[in-house]
């Protein structure tokens, strides 16, 4: 036997030692009542698979170690409530061992994840109403939220892990609304320089504070 196989067979035995029936079945019970679907669906089945690769990989097993960001996605983007995804990190503390911050790391992400994309809708309902409202005052709110909206984006793609290309072109259409939205204010308040960012730098990197 390799050493692959005796850490693989090792991760397997503590987690055998360590599965609780009664917190796994209650899991999918929450998690099917978040999703609207039958225990044995499909859909609920894929999250309890993510939720046993990660107690695996927790565990030591040495093939789903990406997995907390798997189910940490699932969680966000399927609407998986608060109370569920706690659940979902308590069982997991079952299996995390010393300095493993991976569980951690999925119930930060999953709910940071689920706030996010509730966010989005919020937004862009928002920057509907306010594309309404005439004035200076209207149209600076109305580019703020769009700038608000490609920000979330940003941060949304941050948690997924996504394309760092992708990531900044959301950053610099967020930073172009911004622009706009100060030129409302620096052409049409009472008070222009209130409105006025030109002295506004980024620091290099030889020269942060």
């Amino acid at each position: 036997m390799n050493t692959t196989d005796v850490i693989t067979q090792q991760a397997l035995n503590r987690y055998n030692a360590l599965f609780d029936n009664a917190k796994y079945a209650c899991l999918g019970a929450l998690l099917a009542n978040d999703l609207r679907a039958d225990r044995e669906s499909s859909q609920v089945s894929d999250g309890m698979n993510l939720i046993t690769d990660m107690a695996l990989s927790l565990s030591g097993h040495p093939h789903y170690e990406i997995t907390w960001l798997k189910l940490a996605t699932f969680c966000g983007q399927n609407s998986v409530t608060i109370p569920t995804i706690d659940a979902i990190y308590s069982y997991l503390l079952l299996f995390q061992q010393a300095r493993d911050t991976r569980a951690d790391d999925f119930e930060g992400t999953a709910k940071a994840l689920l706030k996010a994309y509730e966010t989005t809708t919020t937004l862009r309902a928002a920057v509907s109403f306010a594309n309404g409202v005439h004035g200076w005052r209207g149209r600076m709110a109305y580019e703020l939220l769009v700038a608000a909206d490609y920000f979330t984006q940003a941060v949304i793609q941050l948690l997924l892990h996504g394309d760092l290309s992708y990531i900044r072109e959301k950053l610099q259409v967020g930073l172009a609304r911004i622009t706009s939205a100060l030129y409302e204010g620096v052409r049409y308040s009472e008070i222009p320089t209130i409105f006025d960012f030109k002295g506004t730098y980024f620091p290099d990197q030889n020269n942060r504070p």
